[in-house]
């Protein structure tokens, strides 16, 4: 504390300066005196800054943390639609890369609507991460919150080690509070490369814009595309993912799950004003398409786009008008023997995948765009609002155009579900599993629990430990409450056991699944239409999908898990840790369709 002591001379000095005793002015301003007036003033003067530093310290702090950010993660604004830099990576050591981040929210329109979005180091969609197999990524994380906290998952990495690290609130850690940091520090594996995003991993919030990219480059490798994009593309709602999930979970919505109002490409988009609902009136300012950046192809060389689904709730179909799109690899790298087509889809919440887009013709007479659909056949109502179907401004530089012609084999529409891994793999998996674990999702509203829709995996649905409040990995399994439901696989280092994971799917609508920290090979997947679909090893004789396909298994870390039907994922149990495994729909995952399976 300051403290302020009067020199002699002023214990006996008026306010005008005199001695006491003699005679003496009094100089008042409008009946106050000018000492009075001049402290006043500087009070009110000290008060009005610190108010307004108080009011402006987040934008200081944005500003201070911008500045600091590294050229990776700057390199994503220049357009708008991320370049990367595979030539800065993959002929490196590995290294230690260190980062910084100040979460915060920002008014912003993405596709001209105002919304309250999350923005790091004051970026929408976060920082793009680039990085080699092997490297170590140091990321402090400041929670410039006011009110929320937050936790950050590392989608597709296997966390090996690390698995305190994997992000999953409740299971291995707990939010990081309001003005608190927590410091991710984890080392990717070397056998690791690929298409990777960043998310939020507590609430609702990865709805809101709390992502970003992660790509992992393979060292040494000779094939470096000449041009190669991210594109984070998803579903977008106009109102806060809070208001959604109070929509849902209610009676009123009789399990309804919001339907979307736009979709965005790299955090951009374009919505018709004219087209919002009166009921919800929005802010809005009018965008063309031509206003947003637009992505910039070349026809003298090698274009890949790696697309991820950042969305909540629908898939996502991709054409565009005369180029054709070949599916190079899923999720983290894996490469598949995807046929060329015009349209390739659905890529779910959650799933990636690399294409290489090919130009048709040398017309640069013309405009051409990426065109982005929705799969809207889970849609259970109307949005009004919504043109399920956008398109994206792209330009080809050059005029020869890269080798594909309408002679050539041309499918109009290669989906996901039905591409095999680009090489054999019964080489690479046991042809029989050494346990098996059954599981059967569904989505229920039930009278003990209000009629509110929540998702249950084998009866229970999944929240956050209440008491004692500590993530899953921390305390015994004695004092977990009902809500957790967690299979226990015992891990054997020198062999670790195989695991089959047979996940059905009781609703009337795909559910896709991702289990953090493994990749799986998908065997089996099988959708019924007219009965429930579901397969039990242990009481069926045989399987409704037929046999298991161990040649073209694909690896993945996130798949469909078709309605009324069900997915066979074989997998090596040798990470050890707590691991949660849940559907990648935002509703869902936030109703209870989760659980976790430990290893140790």
């Amino acid at each position: 504390m300051l403290m302020r002591r009067r020199s002699r001379d002023a214990r006996t000095t008026g306010p005008t300066g005199h001695q006491h005793g003699e005679p003496k002015t009094q100089q008042r301003y409008y009946g106050v005196r000018p000492r009075t007036l001049i402290y006043a003033t500087l009070v009110l003067s000290i008060t009005a800054i610190l108010l307004l530093a108080r009011f402006q310290w987040d934008n200081i702090r944005q500003s201070l943390f911008s500045s600091i950010a590294s050229h990776e993660h700057l390199l994503a604004t220049k357009d708008g639609f991320f370049t990367l830099h595979p030539e800065d990576h993959v002929d490196r050591q590995p290294a230690t890369l260190r980062h910084k981040w100040l979460i915060t929210k920002q008014a912003h329109r993405p596709d001209g609507v105002l919304k309250q979005v999350y923005c790091i180091n004051g970026l929408f969609p976060g920082p793009t991460l680039e990085a080699r197999s092997g490297d170590r990524l140091v990321i402090e994380v400041e929670n410039g919150l006011s009110d929320e906290g937050l936790s950050l998952h590392w989608h597709g990495l296997s966390m090996r080690g690390a698995n305190h690290m994997d992000g999953a609130v409740g299971v291995t850690q707990n939010p990081i509070a309001s003005g608190d940091t927590c410091i991710y520090d984890f080392t990717i594996e070397e056998h690791q490369h690929g298409t990777f995003w960043y998310h939020a991993h507590s609430q609702v919030q990865r709805a809101d814009g709390l992502y970003g990219g992660l790509v992992i480059h393979e060292p040494g490798s000779r094939q470096i595309v000449d041009n190669e994009r991210l594109l984070l593309v998803g579903d977008w709602y106009h109102r806060t993912a809070e208001t959604a999930l109070d929509f849902y979970m209610h009676p009123g919505s009789f399990g309804n799950e919001p339907v979307p109002d736009s979709i965005l490409l790299n955090g951009l988009g374009v919505f018709n004003c004219a087209d919002a609902v009166p009921a919800r009136p929005l802010d809005c300012q009018h965008r063309d398409v031509e206003s947003i950046p637009r992505i910039d192809l070349n026809s003298k060389a090698r274009n890949v786009l790696r697309v991820v689904n950042v969305g909540s709730y629908a898939g996502i179909q991709l054409s565009m008008d005369r180029a054709t799109l070949t599916p190079l690899r899923v999720d983290a790298g894996h490469s598949v023997s995807g046929e060329t087509a015009r349209r390739v889809g659905y890529v779910h919440p959650g799933e990636r995948v690399d294409l290489d887009i090919c130009r048709i013709g040398t017309d640069s007479s013309i405009n051409y765009h990426l065109e982005v659909s929705l799969d809207t056949s889970s849609f259970k109502y109307q949005n009004p609002a919504l043109s399920p179907t956008h398109q994206f401004l792209a330009i080809w530089h050059n005029e020869r155009a890269t080798g594909s012609s309408e002679d050539h084999a041309i499918y109009e529409h290669v989906t996901l579900e039905n591409i095999r891994s680009a090489e054999d793999q019964s080489e690479v998996i046991p042809h029989v599993a050494d346990t098996t674990m059954v599981l059967y999702a569904i989505t229920q509203k039930l009278s003990h629990l209000g009629n509110v829709p929540h998702g249950f995996i084998n009866g229970t649905t999944w929240k956050p430990q209440a008491a004692p409040f500590s993530p899953l990995v921390t305390s015994s399994r004695e004092s977990w409450d009902k809500n957790q439901f967690v299979p226990h696989v015992q891990h054997v280092p020198d062999m670790p056991l195989w695991i089959d994971i047979v996940l059905n799917n009781l609703d009337e609508e795909g559910h896709p699944f991702h289990l953090h920290g493994y990749q799986f090979w998908v065997l089996s997947t099988y959708s019924s239409t007219y009965n429930w679909g579901s397969y039990n090893p242990f009481e069926d004789e045989e399987a409704p999908g037929g046999n298991y396909d161990l040649v073209g298994a694909l690896k993945k870390d996130t798949v469909l898990v078709p309605r009324r039907g069900y997915a066979v994922l074989r997998l090596k149990a040798d990470n050890p840790g707590l691991w949660l495994l849940h559907c990648h729909n935002l509703w869902h995952q936030a109703s209870g369709m989760a659980m976790a399976i430990e290893v140790r």
